[in-house]
């Protein structure tokens, strides 16, 4: 008997009554408490199952969470978090101002050491970034509509961001 199938059947002759039971079966041999035993077990094994799938599922949910996380972190790096200039990056903008919209990520930089960063990029690195965090599109997007593939928008974008995180840290 393999020891995940005797710690079920430990825990089940945890539970005082069914030990008892038990007992009391290998004493008399009796047909009904036989019965008796084996539907409890089958409930215990049920409730063991049950606990088990959850388990899992919890498990690979939380593992899913984790990835999407990551991703989006991944994805939104321009957020600073570290102690430097805590002066917005981005001007706010209500929706009623959309209407003279500017597609270009520079006319949205209220940061002055951002904006100096990114002034000295490429175009084609500002479009990109303009496409990722002003017009929100995903990088499959982007590839589409730049005619490139995925993984070198991906790419582009983590080194713009080390890019600019190293100036502005430099700064």
């Amino acid at each position: 008997m393999n020891s995940e199938k005797q710690k079920i059947i430990q825990e089940f002759l945890k539970c005082p009554s069914n030990l008892t039971l038990f007992e009391e079966f290998k004493t008399t041999n009796s047909e009904e408490i036989k019965q008796k035993i084996d539907l409890r077990f089958k409930k215990h094994y049920q409730n063991y199952r049950i606990i088990s799938y959850l388990i899992k599922v919890l498990h690979y949910e939380s593992k899913h969470f984790d990835r999407k996380m990551r991703t989006y972190k991944d994805r939104y790096q321009l957020i600073l978090t570290n102690n430097l200039d805590l002066s917005p990056i981005f001007l706010e903008r209500s929706y009623s101002d959309s209407i003279g919209f500017s597609e270009d990520i520079i006319d949205h930089i209220a940061s002055h050491k951002l904006f100096n960063c990114l002034r000295k990029l490429t175009d084609r690195q500002k479009e990109i970034l303009s496409l990722v965090y002003v017009k929100q599109m995903t990088d499959k997007e982007i590839a589409q509509y730049l005619g490139i593939t995925q993984q070198a928008v991906s790419k582009t974008r983590k080194n713009i961001i080390k890019k600019v995180r190293k100036e502005i840290t430099h700064d």
